[in-house]
């Protein structure tokens, strides 16, 4: 069998993907030219060149490039069903797509409730074209925790319009946890469930603070967590989800290369891991790469690709009815695509 024919073609979960971070060059001079923003380049090329992450200022600054260029509830819904229409392409069923909702309202001068329907105008467009759907992660900005309360508030509000978590992302190591207890605590109190960023450009201990202190349901990144046995055996006995996201370490220089990159020996632990793009366009990746990447260089294999996929929807926070029948299609949809490839399916029970 291809393996790589096979992993584009499953279905899939994504968990850790950024709204702005997906948006595509050709997207951004379309945005960028019917709101008369000026772009560091003028066409697709160039911007491709822009996007190439240089370091962790460059990569911020690019970001903040790309949220300039929103401007109008319409540039939402855009954004929105664009991420719809990649989702499809990568027969991805189900993502939980992080925003920065703080970020957004202070750019453009707009209510979070007209931002947030665009966002869901878009969302409403692909779920009726390419039967894909997501939900929300409303982030806190680590760089700037004066905000965790308004983000908060917000993303409590607005779980009747499809936000699932709060998240937390930034620069980790200059912001850690122990200055968003409070916000969290909030959160926590209204059952809204927790997934900051965390054991990424810091070490285990901003893992540890992160489940500790925001008592975090899921980690985003996590990856340091190989550096601490402890944690490690913490993260399996209580199978709390991680959030890999590989091609995204190298190009943030977490890591030299893949085969520094300690994936393999986590999952091999029984760490409850998914696999993710982070910001598919600005590290020159997305689901389907990330999939090869597991193939090509951690030696993962048929049974493994299809655990990994079913950890996401295990790791979701789909409600439990909604996971048992994601479950059941994929497993479903792996029989029959392991038999048109050539494999024979295995005998399969929930």
């Amino acid at each position: 069998m291809n393996l790589h024919e096979y992993a584009r073609r499953m279905p899939k979960t994504e968990l850790h993907v950024h709204l702005e971070g997906s948006i595509r060059p050709p997207t951004l001079l379309r945005l960028a030219q019917r709101n008369g923003v000026a772009l560091p380049a003028q066409d697709e090329a160039g911007l491709e060149e822009f996007y190439r992450f240089r370091d962790f200022d460059h990569f911020i600054a690019v970001y903040i490039t790309v949220t300039r260029c929103l401007r109008t509830p319409d540039d939402y819904r855009l954004i929105a069903y664009e991420f719809g229409a990649n989702c499809a392409r990568q027969n991805i069923r189900h993502a939980e797509a992080t925003f920065s909702v703080e970020t957004n309202i202070r750019f453009t001068g707009l209510s979070w409730q007209a931002i947030v329907e665009g966002l869901n105008e878009g969302r409403s467009q692909a779920r009726e074209e390419y039967g894909v759907d997501w939900r929300w992660v409303f982030d806190i900005v680590r760089n700037l925790p004066e905000t965790q309360d308004e983000v908060v508030e917000i993303a409590l509000a607005a779980r009747e319009h499809g936000v699932v978590a709060l998240g937390l992302g930034g620069t980790e190591s200059d912001f850690p946890p122990e200055l968003f207890v409070r916000s969290h605590a909030r959160a926590r109190a209204e059952r809204l469930p927790r997934v900051p960023h965390a054991g990424e450009t810091a070490g285990p201990e901003s893992v540890w603070a992160a489940l500790r202190l925001l008592h975090a349901d899921r980690i985003g990144h996590g990856v340091r967590s190989a550096e601490d046995p402890a944690l490690v055996a913490f993260l399996v006995e209580t199978q709390t989800p991680i959030e890999l996201c590989p091609t995204s370490n190298i190009r943030l220089g977490v890591y030299p290369g893949y085969e520094t990159h300690p994936l393999r020996d986590l999952w091999d632990a029984g760490v409850l891991v998914t696999v993710n793009s982070d910001d598919p366009p600005m590290f020159g990746t997305d689901l389907n790469h990330e999939y090869e990447v597991l193939i090509d260089h951690f030696g993962f294999g048929l049974d493994e690709l299809e655990e990994v996929s079913l950890n996401g929807v295990r790791a979701s926070l789909l409600p439990e009815p909604d996971k048992t029948r994601l479950e059941r299609t994929f497993r479903t949809e792996f029989a029959e695509l392991r038999g048109e490839l050539g494999s024979t399916p295995r005998a399969r029970s929930l």
